[in-house]
């Protein structure tokens, strides 16, 4: 009898043991997996930005270069090298933004345990902001002759970019027929309303974030990789 007294207490005291464990799990609060996907991101665009060469568009790709001579781009020297980080996508995980002003600018994500290019251009294109979470993302671009560009494009994770809209303005030009609004791809003007009552769409109400180029040293990436 006291035997069985005696397994009975020790399976009470066991019982007892296992739901106390599992109240502790269940108020320990989950680490988001995005958590932990955007430290790691983070600490991936320290390690690019330590070292010497950087690629800050994809490898092998033509481009026009700052001497206007078509080019094939590899890499370059760290310390023509600026970056920022940017929230572009509807996820935590933050992008990086890479620009150099000889070749252009590449827009990067970590994800997947693969850098992934979202969006690049030459010499003649500047990142020049963003809509938070929305996905939009702004350049401005100019061509040989001084015509000037706005362009939207909807980036997307492992899709090509899209370019939702754009505005001509041909600063210093000949050629005022084109300058206007349009949608997509079209060649067909639309009205200012038009233009953007379309990317409203896209951001709602949300702002466009400005873009700003940090300098690639040790003290910048601590301060703004974060």
């Amino acid at each position: 009898m006291k035997t069985k007294n005696r397994k009975n207490k020790w399976l009470r005291i066991l019982v007892g043991y296992l739901m106390l464990m599992v109240m502790i799990v269940a108020v320990i609060p989950a680490v988001p997996s995005e958590a932990s996907a955007k430290s790691v991101a983070l600490s991936k665009y320290r390690q690019l930005l330590s070292k010497s060469r950087i690629s800050v568009l994809p490898q092998g790709k033509k481009i026009m270069g700052d001497d206007y001579r078509e080019i094939r781009y590899y890499s370059s020297a760290s310390k023509y090298v600026k970056f920022s980080i940017a929230y572009i996508d509807a996820d935590d995980v933050p992008e990086l933004i890479l620009h150099d002003t000889r070749y252009g600018f590449g827009v990067w994500t970590f994800k997947g345990g693969y850098f992934r290019c979202l969006q690049w251009g030459d010499f003649y294109d500047f990142p020049v902001g963003y809509y938070k979470k929305k996905g939009i993302f702004r350049i401005n671009a100019t061509t040989e002759g001084s015509p000037f560009y706005r362009e939207y494009y909807k980036l997307q994770t492992g899709k090509k970019s899209v370019e939702i809209q754009h505005q001509d303005l041909n600063e210093g030009e000949d050629r005022l027929e084109n300058w206007g609004f349009y949608i997509g791809n079209s060649r067909k003007k639309v009205s200012s309303a038009v233009f953007y009552k379309n990317l409203k769409k896209y951001v709602g109400t949300t702002k466009m974030t400005q873009i700003y180029m940090h300098n690639n040293t040790g003290a910048n990436r601590k301060k703004f990789i974060k």
